[in-house]
């Protein structure tokens, strides 16, 4: 097969796979459109909106490696016509079941019909190849209600403890009953908006995506990731902070103001920098186990 007619061949792929989407988000659209008109102002919905692009982005950067093997596969049909049905299924009965476990699986057989789908256009090698940029797709899955407010209790009850350090090192008289933390002049509670699921979804996207592309091995990537629980909540901690010592010592406009409801992104960015940080210490130490590696094995092979 001459290039001409293997680069025909592979945009006939493409243009497979853009029906098959194209598709399913016709088939998926209540779900679909309920979460993506929301994604800006609910939560657990506003990582729709970037990661379908970012899958994109992924997938075009390692496009040559992806697309060198490709072939039609049969079991991609299959799963495709088989999440379908089990949607219609599950649409039938949503009436009965907990609206945020209905969008939540819909969205997630709505990734995984775009996982089959590319799975039937190009075949198993190339999805073993595209493997981090197709299954991150399965991100935009909205949490539940229940598993998403056990991690925003954690992250309220992580951020009151982080303040309540920073406060202690700042030598600030304080006490702390549960997430609600009574200063000498004023008491503030930390919501679940103030918890930052938002940014530390964010966060958690970022984490992912410098881990696939700065680092090698597996446990220097479980190593980011655990890096950032602590990193997220210290962020959470450093804001909560930094907003009550200024309205207790500066103005107490800084609780209500756009600092308040804007400046998230200051705080983000400082943990942005953490998080970078730890990637390039996790690349030090990967250099230098492949360095000790190496001299290992030469020195046996010397030996021998």
């Amino acid at each position: 097969m001459n290039a001409q007619s293997k680069t025909i061949g592979v945009n006939v792929r493409h243009g497979c796979l853009l029906s098959l989407v194209v598709l399913a988000a016709v088939v998926f659209h209540g779900p679909l459109a309920l979460v993506i008109g929301s994604s800006i102002s609910v939560d657990q919905y506003s990582q729709i909106l970037v990661v379908a692009p970012i899958s994109a982005m992924l997938l075009y950067m390692q496009r040559s490696k992806v697309f060198a093997h490709v072939s039609y596969s049969a079991l991609g049909g299959v799963l495709y016509l088989a999440l379908l049905g089990v949607f219609g299924y599950v649409a039938r009965h949503s009436g009965a079941a907990d609206p945020s476990n209905y969008i939540s699986l819909s969205v997630l057989l709505f990734s995984g019909c775009c996982i089959a789908a590319f799975l039937f256009c190009y075949g198993p090698r190339a999805l073993r190849a595209a493997a981090f940029p197709i299954f991150f797709l399965v991100l935009m899955t909205p949490l539940p209600d229940a598993p998403r407010e056990r991690i925003i209790s954690f992250l309220q009850n992580g951020s009151a403890v982080t303040t309540g350090w920073f406060f202690t090192a700042a030598g600030i008289p304080f006490r702390r009953e549960g997430v609600v933390l009574t200063l000498p002049t004023l008491t503030i509670e930390i919501a679940q908006e103030c918890s930052g699921i938002r940014s530390s979804m964010a966060l958690f996207l970022v984490c992912l995506i410098f881990g696939y592309l700065y680092l090698q091995s597996a446990w220097s990537r479980l190593a980011l990731l655990l890096w950032l629980v602590p990193l997220t909540i210290i962020k959470n901690g450093v804001r909560i902070f930094t907003l009550c010592t200024l309205g207790m010592y500066v103005d107490r406009s800084f609780l209500t103001g756009s600092l308040h409801h804007e400046g998230g992104f200051v705080f983000f960015g400082l943990a942005f920098l953490g998080l970078w940080a730890g990637v390039w210490l996790l690349q030090k130490l990967e250099s230098r186990m492949t360095r000790v590696g190496k001299t290992a094995s030469v020195s046996q092979s010397s030996k021998g």
